[in-house]
């Protein structure tokens, strides 16, 4: 199989939860478009049925995602003396030497999105399936000349991967905090009933202001027609927080959730005066009975925003009343933010970069990029 497309037909969707949507066949072919590099898919089976799966993502200083790549991640956990973090860095690098140099290219697993980045497994998995794909992985890392095989953001309480990680010689630092709201069965007025009395008036105050300003706020799905003017918000985003931006790229991007996602990518689209201002986009995962919600990109017009408290009306608010009013059940929120996320209800699990070095390869293969070896992606059986 070349991609994506192929991988429910190799029952890669039985290995799924509500939880897994970024590891869905759906959004792994948005990653092959968006991701500017290659993608490989581990099945590990047994008696003929797949009981574990890993997405491997390479990892090179062209890549833009910066958040996933082992490079940038432990330079900003450790400007943000996170656990591990320097001790790690003069562990493999050196206080002064460069990350890049040192970590990369890298062989990316579990996924690149951020936060629980995993293995999936189904219940009869064991935990030598997961050292049998994780030794495929690391000797596809080295055979293509990686420096580092990285799980940027394993979930602590992922124990059995953690255990398996540890005995093969990973070593981590803590990379983020991962946020999640359980959506409660009576919606909003239950949500905003669990607050303490100062939040729910700070919260009613935002409302009031955001009415009196003319802004109105509402669910609608994700089309292509949206995309250009979605595209300059999110790229305003990016640019205010350091992040590369470019308006037609993410347009672009848009325009192709939309296609793929259909009536799955749904937006928080604020207006004012008939102008979108802000926006926040949701991807809605339903697997094994459940629904689950997730926030992933946002943007704004910072010049109409002004001091409006528009962020968590797109955000969560909103959003949260149409989930409970859909049977939803989790609205995950991600990483950043993390102590006004939880103010607003939010629980948080830490995530942890595990990080392995690979011996010096004397190989000169690299990974050129997947336009000029498209037939590379695969989706690779690993069988007793």
């Amino acid at each position: 199989m070349a991609d994506a497309a192929g991988l429910p037909a190799a029952g890669w969707n039985d290995l799924l939860s509500a939880e897994d949507f970024f590891q869905t066949p759906r959004w792994l072919a948005v990653q092959e478009r968006n991701g500017g590099t290659t993608l490989d898919f581990l099945i590990r089976r047994r008696a003929g049925r797949p009981v574990a799966g890993l997405v491997a993502a390479w990892a090179d200083e062209r890549v833009p995602w910066l958040l996933a790549r082992p490079d940038t991640l432990l330079a900003n956990a450790c400007d943000e003396d996170l656990t591990g973090a320097r001790r790690l860095r003069k562990t493999l690098a050196g206080e002064e030497a460069d990350l890049a140099s040192t970590l990369l290219p890298s062989l990316v697993l579990g996924g690149r999105h951020l936060g629980r980045t995993r293995m999936l497994t189904t219940p009869s998995a064991t935990r030598q399936d997961l050292h049998t794909l994780l030794e495929h992985a690391e000797g596809l890392a080295t055979q293509r000349g990686a420096a580092t095989v990285c799980f940027p953001h394993v979930d602590v309480r992922d124990t059995w991967l953690i255990d398996v990680l540890e005995e093969r010689g990973y070593d981590w630092h803590t990379s983020e905090h991962y946020c999640w709201l359980p959506i409660p069965p009576g919606g909003f007025d239950e949500y905003l009933a669990d607050m303490t009395q100062h939040r729910r008036r700070r919260v009613r105050l935002e409302r009031r202001a955001l009415a009196a300003a003319g802004v109105e706020v509402r669910l609608e799905p994700l089309t292509t027609a949206l995309a250009p003017r979605l595209g300059q918000l999110d790229a305003n985003l990016l640019a205010k927080y350091g992040n590369p931006a470019d308006p037609e790229h993410s347009a672009g991007l848009l325009a192709w959730i939309a296609e793929v996602m259909g009536d799955d990518a749904m937006v928080s689209l604020a207006r004012m005066d008939g102008e979108i201002i802000g926006f926040g986009l949701v991807l809605r995962s339903t697997a094994r009975g459940e629904q689950q919600w997730f926030g992933h990109r946002a943007g704004f017009d910072y010049a109409a925003k002004g001091k409006l408290p528009l962020y968590y009306e797109v955000l969560y608010y909103r959003v949260l009343e149409a989930a409970a009013e859909q049977g939803a059940t989790v609205l995950h929120a991600g990483v950043g933010s993390t102590a006004a996320k939880l103010a607003r209800g939010c629980l948080s699990s830490e995530q942890r970069s595990y990080l392995l070095p690979l011996p010096h390869s004397t190989s000169t293969l690299t990974v050129p990029s997947p336009r000029a070896h498209a037939e590379s992606r695969s989706t690779r059986e690993v069988t007793p």
